[in-house]
């Protein structure tokens, strides 16, 4: 007998066991995870205005004008709109109890009010208390205001004007 067959079993066992003699099969593998998907949306607030130009006085009647805030807020934005004293502010002037005064600019004012009702019971001030909140919509808003200008004031001819700054909490 010669060598190779007397060492072929041996040899077969050792291919077999090492593996070599089979051919590994292909192994298409795979692994999941969980992709998170977030999204944040945050507050937005555009606030317009529109100027009250122009407002007649007579010192015997006064004036009442009436106007909006035009807003637009996110969905469920709870939001306080606050409105300043003014750039000419009257004595004991305070920002929760505004006293408002439009200036010709040579020294001269006229007082007014900026309430939150038709009645002028209710001062629109600059602190949260004296503001109006609301919550938006995502839509257009427009937020009433009133102004008056009180009868009896001796004011002189003239142009007179007043700035007031309109701000947003949210």
């Amino acid at each position: 007998m010669s060598v190779l067959k007397a060492r072929l079993p041996w040899l077969l066992l050792l291919l077999l066991g090492s593996g070599w003699f089979f051919l590994p099969k292909s192994w298409a593998g795979n692994a999941t995870a969980n992709l998170s998907v977030t999204a944040t949306v945050p507050p937005t607030v555009n606030v317009d205005t529109n100027p009250v130009n122009n407002i007649p006085y007579d010192a015997s009647t006064g004036s009442n004008v009436s106007s909006n805030i035009t807003l637009t807020a996110s969905q469920g934005t709870n939001l306080t709109i606050l409105i300043g004293q003014g750039q000419n502010p009257g004595s004991g002037s305070s920002d929760s109890n505004p006293v408002r005064r439009m200036s010709d600019g040579q020294g001269n004012f006229l007082d007014y009010e900026l309430t939150k009702d038709a009645s002028f019971n209710n001062d629109w001030g600059n602190t949260e208390p004296t503001g109006v909140t609301l919550a938006g919509t995502g839509s257009q808003q427009n937020v009433p205001f009133h102004l008056r200008i009180s009868p009896g004031q001796n004011a002189k001819v003239g142009y007179y004007i007043d700035t007031l700054l309109v701000t947003t909490l949210y």
